[in-house]
């Protein structure tokens, strides 16, 4: 179902303040591994916004997202990540792992108002890091975002083929084949 007018045009308003978070402070206490004050508050908002609509609150990550391990802990991955052109994406609903919320959130795009963003999720994993990924339309793009928002142009292969391109990944016990649309087309 698309959004009504009203939604999209709040949408995309919603996309400006996040475009001006991600790219107008470009500091690392903001967008680096020194960021993690912002986990706790996309925690926090999005389970608020939650209770406003289901949509918009946590969600279980899928397996099929699951891209690979990283042999290093959390904050040597975020470290990795920001070397890479990563940002920290505190915009990002909130996923869960049985019940554990996500380590961070991350995202790579190749400008500021790119349509495309690959989106990674981050877990603390027993020996390392658990990446999970999904390419989607920008977050931050006004003119992606009512799209964003329901999901339309996600792809979790597109994401997982491409973090795995890009990073030292263990895909040893990763999903074979994930699906070429939204993480909820199979879960």
């Amino acid at each position: 179902m698309s959004p009504s007018l009203l939604a999209r045009c709040l949408l995309a308003a919603g996309a400006a303040a996040g475009l001006c978070q991600s790219y107008a402070i470009p500091f690392r206490w903001n967008r680096g591994p020194e960021g993690r004050w912002w986990e706790s508050v996309r925690r926090r908002i999005s389970r608020l916004a939650g209770r406003l609509d289901a949509q918009a609150g946590p969600r279980p990550i899928a397996a099929s997202e699951y891209a690979g391990s990283l042999d290093l802990s959390l904050h040597e991955t975020e470290a990795l990540l920001w070397a890479d052109g990563f940002i920290r994406n505190p915009i990002a609903r909130l996923k869960v792992r049985s019940g554990t919320p996500v380590a961070g959130s991350w995202v790579s795009r190749e400008s500021p108002l790119a349509p495309l963003q690959l989106h990674l999720m981050l877990f603390e994993g027993e020996d390392g890091t658990d990446v999970y990924a999904h390419q989607e339309l920008s977050s931050v793009n006004p003119l992606c975002a009512a799209d964003h928002f329901t999901g339309q142009g996600q792809s979790v292969a597109a994401g997982v083929s491409r973090a795995r391109e890009l990073l030292p990944l263990d895909s040893s016990h990763a999903p074979e084949n994930p699906p070429d649309g939204p993480w909820n087309s199979t879960s």
